[in-house]
Protein backbone atom coordinates (compact mmCIF):
# COMPACT_ATOMS: atom_id res chain seq x y z
CA UNK A 1 0.00 0.00 0.00
CA UNK A 2 0.92 3.16 -0.71
CA UNK A 3 2.33 5.64 2.30
CA UNK A 4 1.87 9.26 2.68
CA UNK A 5 3.82 11.29 5.03
CA UNK A 6 3.54 15.09 5.67
CA UNK A 7 7.19 17.10 5.57
CA UNK A 8 6.92 20.82 5.67
CA UNK A 9 3.28 20.82 3.79
CA UNK A 10 4.35 18.77 1.36
CA UNK A 11 3.11 15.37 0.80
CA UNK A 12 5.50 12.74 -0.09
CA UNK A 13 4.13 9.41 -1.68
CA UNK A 14 6.16 6.38 -1.97
CA UNK A 15 4.98 4.02 -4.27
CA UNK A 16 6.09 0.25 -3.81
CA UNK A 17 7.48 -0.82 -7.32
CA UNK A 18 7.32 -4.56 -6.18
CA UNK A 19 4.12 -4.92 -8.25
CA UNK A 20 3.89 -5.15 -12.07
CA UNK A 21 0.68 -2.64 -11.84
CA UNK A 22 3.30 -0.17 -9.87
CA UNK A 23 5.78 -0.22 -12.48
CA UNK A 24 3.16 0.51 -15.27
CA UNK A 25 1.51 3.29 -13.55
CA UNK A 26 5.12 4.89 -13.06
CA UNK A 27 6.19 4.28 -16.60
CA UNK A 28 3.28 5.75 -17.80
CA UNK A 29 3.02 9.09 -16.13
CA UNK A 30 6.72 9.44 -17.05
CA UNK A 31 5.21 9.28 -20.44
CA UNK A 32 2.94 11.82 -20.23
CA UNK A 33 5.36 14.11 -18.56
CA UNK A 34 7.85 14.20 -20.89
CA UNK A 35 5.58 13.98 -23.80
CA UNK A 36 3.91 17.76 -22.26
CA UNK A 37 7.34 18.95 -21.59
CA UNK A 38 8.31 18.45 -25.42
CA UNK A 39 4.84 19.72 -26.94
CA UNK A 40 5.84 22.96 -24.91
CA UNK A 41 9.19 23.09 -26.03
CA UNK A 42 8.36 22.36 -29.36
CA UNK A 43 5.03 24.32 -29.67
CA UNK A 44 6.80 27.73 -31.46
CA UNK A 45 8.41 24.82 -34.11
CA UNK A 46 5.39 23.42 -34.12
CA UNK A 47 2.77 26.23 -34.87
CA UNK A 48 5.23 28.08 -37.21
CA UNK A 49 4.91 24.96 -39.74
CA UNK A 50 0.61 24.55 -39.00
CA UNK A 51 -0.09 27.40 -41.82
CA UNK A 52 -0.64 24.67 -44.41
CA UNK A 53 1.53 26.37 -47.52
CA UNK A 54 0.87 29.84 -45.75
CA UNK A 55 3.79 30.79 -42.68
CA UNK A 56 1.84 33.29 -41.45
CA UNK A 57 -0.73 31.60 -39.51
CA UNK A 58 1.70 29.20 -38.03
CA UNK A 59 3.97 32.08 -37.05
CA UNK A 60 0.59 34.02 -35.53
CA UNK A 61 0.24 31.42 -32.67
CA UNK A 62 3.96 31.25 -32.54
CA UNK A 63 4.12 34.65 -31.33
CA UNK A 64 0.82 34.41 -29.71
CA UNK A 65 2.46 31.52 -27.65
CA UNK A 66 5.94 33.27 -27.31
CA UNK A 67 4.85 37.24 -27.34
CA UNK A 68 8.40 37.89 -25.89
CA UNK A 69 10.21 36.25 -28.91
CA UNK A 70 12.06 39.03 -31.08
CA UNK A 71 13.05 36.34 -33.92
CA UNK A 72 9.18 35.45 -34.26
CA UNK A 73 8.13 39.35 -34.30
CA UNK A 74 10.85 39.66 -37.19
CA UNK A 75 9.97 36.36 -39.04
CA UNK A 76 6.01 37.47 -39.16
CA UNK A 77 6.82 41.02 -39.87
CA UNK A 78 9.16 39.32 -43.25
CA UNK A 79 6.10 37.40 -44.28
CA UNK A 80 3.77 40.38 -43.94
CA UNK A 81 6.52 42.46 -46.15
CA UNK A 82 6.64 39.74 -48.91
CA UNK A 83 2.83 38.79 -49.15
CA UNK A 84 1.36 39.70 -52.46
CA UNK A 85 -0.42 42.70 -51.41
CA UNK A 86 1.99 43.01 -48.96
CA UNK A 87 0.30 43.88 -45.80
CA UNK A 88 2.22 47.14 -44.72
CA UNK A 89 1.00 47.94 -41.60
CA UNK A 90 1.42 44.00 -40.26
CA UNK A 91 4.84 44.16 -40.81
CA UNK A 92 5.59 47.56 -39.34
CA UNK A 93 3.96 46.44 -36.44
CA UNK A 94 6.03 43.29 -35.67
CA UNK A 95 8.95 45.14 -36.34
CA UNK A 96 8.42 47.79 -34.27
CA UNK A 97 7.79 45.23 -32.09
CA UNK A 98 10.87 43.67 -32.18
CA UNK A 99 12.92 47.01 -32.13
CA UNK A 100 11.06 47.27 -28.46
CA UNK A 101 12.24 43.91 -27.41
CA UNK A 102 16.01 43.96 -28.88
CA UNK A 103 16.75 47.84 -28.50
CA UNK A 104 20.21 47.27 -30.06
CA UNK A 105 19.55 44.93 -32.44
CA UNK A 106 20.35 46.55 -36.17
CA UNK A 107 18.65 43.86 -37.87
CA UNK A 108 14.90 44.94 -37.11
CA UNK A 109 16.24 48.50 -38.12
CA UNK A 110 17.00 47.17 -41.42
CA UNK A 111 13.66 46.03 -42.35
CA UNK A 112 11.96 49.41 -41.03
CA UNK A 113 14.05 51.27 -43.45
CA UNK A 114 13.88 48.91 -46.40
CA UNK A 115 9.82 48.95 -45.48
CA UNK A 116 9.55 52.48 -45.35
CA UNK A 117 11.49 53.04 -48.27
CA UNK A 118 8.98 50.78 -50.04
CA UNK A 119 6.09 52.86 -48.83
CA UNK A 120 8.01 55.42 -49.95
CA UNK A 121 8.44 57.30 -46.62
CA UNK A 122 11.93 58.18 -47.39
CA UNK A 123 12.27 60.36 -43.83
CA UNK A 124 11.16 57.26 -41.87
CA UNK A 125 13.77 54.98 -43.82
CA UNK A 126 16.21 57.11 -43.05
CA UNK A 127 15.89 57.70 -39.54
CA UNK A 128 15.85 54.14 -39.84
CA UNK A 129 18.48 52.65 -41.50
CA UNK A 130 20.98 55.58 -40.11
CA UNK A 131 20.13 54.16 -36.62
CA UNK A 132 20.92 50.68 -38.20
CA UNK A 133 24.33 51.77 -39.09
CA UNK A 134 24.79 53.23 -36.05
CA UNK A 135 24.49 50.01 -34.11
CA UNK A 136 26.47 48.33 -36.00
CA UNK A 137 28.31 49.70 -38.06
CA UNK A 138 30.79 47.34 -39.03
CA UNK A 139 28.15 45.04 -40.82
CA UNK A 140 28.89 44.80 -44.16
CA UNK A 141 25.40 43.78 -45.33
CA UNK A 142 24.16 46.96 -43.39
CA UNK A 143 26.93 48.67 -45.05
CA UNK A 144 25.39 47.53 -48.53
CA UNK A 145 22.14 48.17 -48.38
CA UNK A 146 22.35 51.71 -46.83
CA UNK A 147 24.40 52.60 -49.88
CA UNK A 148 21.78 50.94 -52.45
CA UNK A 149 19.56 53.14 -50.57
CA UNK A 150 21.26 56.18 -50.30
CA UNK A 151 22.40 55.29 -54.33
CA UNK A 152 18.32 54.87 -55.04
CA UNK A 153 17.47 58.67 -53.58
CA UNK A 154 20.61 60.41 -55.15
CA UNK A 155 22.92 61.09 -52.05
CA UNK A 156 25.46 60.38 -53.84
CA UNK A 157 28.46 61.22 -50.57
CA UNK A 158 26.49 58.85 -48.20
CA UNK A 159 26.21 56.23 -50.96
CA UNK A 160 30.20 56.29 -51.67
CA UNK A 161 30.94 56.00 -48.13
CA UNK A 162 29.35 53.01 -47.90
CA UNK A 163 30.46 51.71 -50.70
CA UNK A 164 34.21 52.36 -49.24
CA UNK A 165 33.14 50.71 -46.50
CA UNK A 166 31.95 47.60 -48.07
CA UNK A 167 35.19 47.74 -51.07
CA UNK A 168 37.26 47.87 -47.80
CA UNK A 169 35.86 44.92 -45.92
CA UNK A 170 34.34 42.71 -48.10
CA UNK A 171 36.04 40.53 -50.87
CA UNK A 172 33.11 39.03 -51.80
CA UNK A 173 31.03 42.25 -52.70
CA UNK A 174 34.51 44.47 -53.61
CA UNK A 175 33.90 44.27 -57.60
CA UNK A 176 30.22 45.07 -57.43
CA UNK A 177 30.69 47.53 -54.94
CA UNK A 178 33.22 49.36 -56.96
CA UNK A 179 30.90 49.37 -59.88
CA UNK A 180 28.08 50.75 -58.57
CA UNK A 181 30.22 53.11 -56.71
CA UNK A 182 31.69 54.52 -60.15
CA UNK A 183 28.27 55.13 -61.21
CA UNK A 184 28.26 57.56 -58.25
CA UNK A 185 31.64 59.38 -59.52
CA UNK A 186 30.80 62.74 -62.17
CA UNK A 187 32.46 62.89 -65.13
CA UNK A 188 36.32 63.39 -64.82
CA UNK A 189 36.31 62.16 -61.10
CA UNK A 190 39.23 59.44 -59.92
CA UNK A 191 38.09 56.24 -59.05
CA UNK A 192 40.50 56.07 -56.68
CA UNK A 193 38.81 58.32 -54.68
CA UNK A 194 36.04 55.12 -54.43
CA UNK A 195 38.86 53.23 -52.74
CA UNK A 196 39.95 53.09 -48.98
CA UNK A 197 42.75 55.16 -47.41
CA UNK A 198 43.96 53.05 -45.12
CA UNK A 199 46.89 50.39 -45.86
CA UNK A 200 45.47 47.36 -44.76
CA UNK A 201 41.73 48.86 -46.87
CA UNK A 202 44.15 49.62 -50.23
CA UNK A 203 45.99 45.80 -49.26
CA UNK A 204 43.02 44.12 -49.28
CA UNK A 205 41.50 45.59 -52.22
CA UNK A 206 44.10 44.77 -54.23
CA UNK A 207 44.58 41.21 -53.47
CA UNK A 208 41.10 40.87 -53.91
CA UNK A 209 40.92 42.44 -56.91
CA UNK A 210 43.63 40.02 -58.15
CA UNK A 211 41.96 37.31 -57.17
CA UNK A 212 39.20 38.28 -59.31
CA UNK A 213 41.11 39.46 -62.20
CA UNK A 214 39.86 42.68 -62.15
CA UNK A 215 42.91 44.69 -63.77
CA UNK A 216 41.33 48.08 -63.21
CA UNK A 217 40.34 47.68 -59.88
CA UNK A 218 43.78 46.17 -59.03
CA UNK A 219 45.87 49.07 -61.00
CA UNK A 220 43.74 51.76 -58.83
CA UNK A 221 44.56 50.50 -55.36
CA UNK A 222 48.34 49.09 -56.33
CA UNK A 223 48.80 53.19 -57.33
CA UNK A 224 47.40 54.26 -53.99
CA UNK A 225 48.52 51.64 -51.93
CA UNK A 226 52.21 52.06 -53.07
CA UNK A 227 52.56 55.61 -51.66
CA UNK A 228 51.91 54.47 -48.28
CA UNK A 229 54.34 52.81 -45.60
CA UNK A 230 55.04 50.75 -45.09
CA UNK A 231 56.10 49.49 -48.30
CA UNK A 232 54.21 45.91 -49.91
CA UNK A 233 55.81 42.65 -49.10
CA UNK A 234 57.85 41.43 -52.10
CA UNK A 235 56.36 38.38 -52.56
CA UNK A 236 52.93 40.55 -52.57
CA UNK A 237 54.68 42.92 -55.37
CA UNK A 238 55.62 39.57 -57.07
CA UNK A 239 52.27 38.16 -57.44
CA UNK A 240 51.09 41.33 -58.14
CA UNK A 241 53.67 41.36 -61.63
CA UNK A 242 52.37 37.51 -62.28
CA UNK A 243 48.72 38.13 -62.29
CA UNK A 244 49.29 41.34 -64.48
CA UNK A 245 50.93 39.68 -66.44
CA UNK A 246 49.14 36.63 -67.14
CA UNK A 247 46.30 38.86 -67.68
CA UNK A 248 48.00 40.35 -69.98
CA UNK A 249 47.81 44.00 -68.29
CA UNK A 250 51.42 44.96 -69.58
CA UNK A 251 50.96 48.60 -68.79
CA UNK A 252 50.53 47.65 -65.32
CA UNK A 253 53.16 44.88 -65.00
CA UNK A 254 55.41 47.77 -66.03
CA UNK A 255 54.57 50.39 -63.50
CA UNK A 256 55.00 47.53 -60.53
CA UNK A 257 58.12 45.77 -61.86
CA UNK A 258 60.12 49.53 -62.21
CA UNK A 259 59.03 50.24 -58.70
CA UNK A 260 60.27 46.87 -57.71
CA UNK A 261 63.43 45.68 -59.78
CA UNK A 262 66.18 48.09 -59.70
CA UNK A 263 68.87 46.22 -61.39
CA UNK A 264 69.28 45.38 -65.28
CA UNK A 265 67.28 48.63 -65.98
CA UNK A 266 66.60 49.44 -70.00
CA UNK A 267 69.30 51.52 -71.43
CA UNK A 268 66.96 54.09 -72.08
CA UNK A 269 63.59 55.34 -71.42
CA UNK A 270 62.23 54.65 -74.96
CA UNK A 271 63.32 50.93 -74.72
CA UNK A 272 60.51 48.58 -73.76
CA UNK A 273 62.86 45.61 -73.34
CA UNK A 274 64.10 44.54 -69.91
CA UNK A 275 67.75 43.97 -69.71
CA UNK A 276 68.49 44.06 -72.91
CA UNK A 277 72.54 44.49 -72.47
CA UNK A 278 72.39 41.34 -70.29
CA UNK A 279 74.10 43.35 -67.71
CA UNK A 280 72.87 41.69 -64.52
CA UNK A 281 74.63 39.17 -62.73
CA UNK A 282 71.55 37.12 -63.19
CA UNK A 283 68.61 36.45 -65.41
CA UNK A 284 65.70 36.71 -63.31
CA UNK A 285 63.76 34.17 -65.04
CA UNK A 286 60.48 35.72 -63.98
CA UNK A 287 58.36 39.13 -64.40
CA UNK A 288 60.12 41.45 -67.38
CA UNK A 289 63.50 40.18 -67.07
CA UNK A 290 64.57 37.36 -69.50
CA UNK A 291 63.29 33.56 -69.22
CA UNK A 292 65.40 30.70 -70.35
CA UNK A 293 63.91 26.70 -70.42
CA UNK A 294 66.33 24.11 -70.53
CA UNK A 295 66.34 22.72 -73.25
CA UNK A 296 68.79 19.48 -74.61
CA UNK A 297 71.35 20.42 -76.76
CA UNK A 298 71.39 24.06 -75.80
CA UNK A 299 73.46 25.66 -73.57
CA UNK A 300 72.25 29.34 -72.57
CA UNK A 301 74.36 31.66 -70.21
CA UNK A 302 75.93 35.00 -69.57
CA UNK A 303 79.06 35.49 -70.98
CA UNK A 304 81.27 38.12 -69.40
CA UNK A 305 84.09 37.88 -71.84
CA UNK A 306 81.87 38.93 -75.30
CA UNK A 307 80.27 41.96 -75.28
CA UNK A 308 79.29 44.79 -77.83
CA UNK A 309 80.67 47.90 -77.23
CA UNK A 310 77.83 49.45 -75.37
CA UNK A 311 78.52 46.97 -72.31
CA UNK A 312 80.57 44.18 -70.59
CA UNK A 313 77.90 41.32 -71.19
CA UNK A 314 76.46 39.36 -73.66
CA UNK A 315 73.90 36.18 -74.20
CA UNK A 316 75.59 32.94 -75.45
CA UNK A 317 73.92 30.04 -76.59
CA UNK A 318 76.28 27.29 -77.12
CA UNK A 319 74.73 24.03 -79.06
CA UNK A 320 74.94 20.44 -79.46
CA UNK A 321 72.29 19.39 -80.66
CA UNK A 322 70.14 17.63 -83.90
CA UNK A 323 69.06 19.29 -86.99
CA UNK A 324 65.58 18.93 -86.06
CA UNK A 325 65.66 21.27 -83.27
CA UNK A 326 63.00 23.20 -82.59
CA UNK A 327 63.97 25.75 -80.34
CA UNK A 328 62.17 29.10 -78.21
CA UNK A 329 63.69 28.55 -75.01
CA UNK A 330 64.94 32.14 -74.25
CA UNK A 331 61.94 34.89 -73.98
CA UNK A 332 60.72 38.20 -72.49
CA UNK A 333 57.51 39.40 -72.11
CA UNK A 334 57.78 43.04 -72.79
CA UNK A 335 54.99 45.62 -72.31
CA UNK A 336 53.75 47.81 -75.00
CA UNK A 337 51.55 50.53 -76.72
CA UNK A 338 48.24 49.73 -78.67
CA UNK A 339 47.93 50.70 -82.13
CA UNK A 340 52.46 51.76 -82.40
CA UNK A 341 55.02 50.72 -84.55
CA UNK A 342 58.26 49.42 -83.30
CA UNK A 343 61.58 48.77 -84.28
CA UNK A 344 63.25 45.37 -82.97
CA UNK A 345 66.88 45.66 -82.98
CA UNK A 346 69.95 43.57 -81.82
CA UNK A 347 73.61 42.75 -82.40
CA UNK A 348 74.51 38.92 -82.85
CA UNK A 349 77.56 37.52 -83.97
CA UNK A 350 78.45 33.87 -84.55
CA UNK A 351 81.14 31.41 -84.53
CA UNK A 352 80.75 27.56 -86.51
CA UNK A 353 77.04 27.55 -86.04
CA UNK A 354 76.45 25.57 -89.75
CA UNK A 355 72.82 25.55 -90.39
CA UNK A 356 70.55 26.81 -93.14
CA UNK A 357 67.95 27.78 -90.81
CA UNK A 358 69.86 30.39 -88.35
CA UNK A 359 68.75 31.82 -85.03
CA UNK A 360 66.46 35.17 -85.29
CA UNK A 361 64.23 37.45 -82.50
CA UNK A 362 60.60 37.37 -83.06
CA UNK A 363 57.70 39.82 -81.65
CA UNK A 364 54.87 37.85 -80.37
CA UNK A 365 51.16 37.90 -78.70
CA UNK A 366 51.29 35.59 -76.08
CA UNK A 367 48.53 33.41 -75.92
CA UNK A 368 47.28 29.32 -77.40
CA UNK A 369 47.68 31.16 -80.38
CA UNK A 370 50.66 33.02 -80.99
CA UNK A 371 50.19 35.83 -83.39
CA UNK A 372 53.50 36.50 -84.90
CA UNK A 373 54.13 40.16 -85.44
CA UNK A 374 57.57 40.75 -86.86
CA UNK A 375 61.08 38.32 -87.06
CA UNK A 376 64.49 39.70 -87.85
CA UNK A 377 66.80 38.08 -90.39
CA UNK A 378 68.63 35.19 -88.81
CA UNK A 379 72.58 34.16 -88.07
CA UNK A 380 74.43 31.59 -88.77
CA UNK A 381 78.09 30.53 -89.81
CA UNK A 382 80.90 32.71 -88.58
CA UNK A 383 80.48 36.34 -88.30
CA UNK A 384 83.71 38.50 -88.54
CA UNK A 385 82.23 40.65 -86.34
CA UNK A 386 79.19 41.53 -84.38
CA UNK A 387 75.81 42.04 -87.11
CA UNK A 388 72.72 43.62 -86.31
CA UNK A 389 69.57 42.21 -86.73
CA UNK A 390 66.44 44.38 -87.37
CA UNK A 391 62.77 43.97 -87.59
CA UNK A 392 59.34 46.39 -87.20
CA UNK A 393 55.97 45.46 -85.76
CA UNK A 394 53.14 47.28 -85.25
CA UNK A 395 51.20 46.33 -82.04
CA UNK A 396 46.99 45.37 -82.43
CA UNK A 397 44.50 47.23 -80.98
CA UNK A 398 43.90 46.92 -77.05
CA UNK A 399 47.12 44.57 -77.03
CA UNK A 400 49.67 46.20 -74.22
CA UNK A 401 52.10 42.80 -74.17
CA UNK A 402 53.88 41.15 -76.00
CA UNK A 403 56.75 38.21 -76.05
CA UNK A 404 60.64 38.16 -77.67
CA UNK A 405 61.51 35.07 -78.57
CA UNK A 406 64.72 33.87 -79.40
CA UNK A 407 63.91 31.33 -82.24
CA UNK A 408 65.54 28.54 -84.16
CA UNK A 409 63.08 26.66 -86.73
CA UNK A 410 63.87 23.08 -87.98
CA UNK A 411 65.96 23.11 -90.83
CA UNK A 412 63.72 22.42 -94.14
CA UNK A 413 66.53 20.33 -95.83
CA UNK A 414 68.47 17.72 -94.24
CA UNK A 415 71.61 18.67 -92.40
CA UNK A 416 74.52 17.54 -90.00
CA UNK A 417 74.04 18.16 -86.46
CA UNK A 418 74.46 21.60 -84.73
CA UNK A 419 77.47 22.80 -83.29
CA UNK A 420 79.11 26.24 -82.88
CA UNK A 421 77.62 29.37 -80.73
CA UNK A 422 75.49 31.98 -81.22
CA UNK A 423 75.74 35.78 -78.82
CA UNK A 424 73.14 38.67 -78.71
CA UNK A 425 73.63 41.72 -76.98
CA UNK A 426 72.06 44.89 -76.92
CA UNK A 427 68.43 43.86 -77.65
CA UNK A 428 65.94 47.03 -77.92
CA UNK A 429 62.32 47.50 -78.35
CA UNK A 430 61.69 51.59 -79.53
Amino acid sequence: MPVACDAGGARLVLVPLESRASRAVVLALTLVFAGWLALKLASPAIAWYDGRGDKIPGLARAVKWDPQNAELHIRLGHAYANRVPADAAQASAHYGEAVRLRPTDAYPRLLQALLADKQGNRPAARAAIAEAVRLDPHNVSIRWEAALLALGWGERVTGLDHFKYVLGVDPAQRDAAFQLARTLLRPGEDPASLLPSDVDGLTNVMMAALRQRDMTLAGIAWRQRIQLEPPLPDEMLKHYVAVTLEQGAGTLARAAWLSFVTDGSPTSESNAVWNGGFETERLLGWGLDWRVQKAWGVDVALDRFAAAAAGNRSLRLTFNSFPTLDYDGVTQLVAVEPGREYRLRALAKAIDFTTRSGLKLQIVVPGIAEQLLGETATISGTTKDWVPLEARATIPPHTTLVMLKVRREPASEPEGNLAGKVWLDEVSLQ
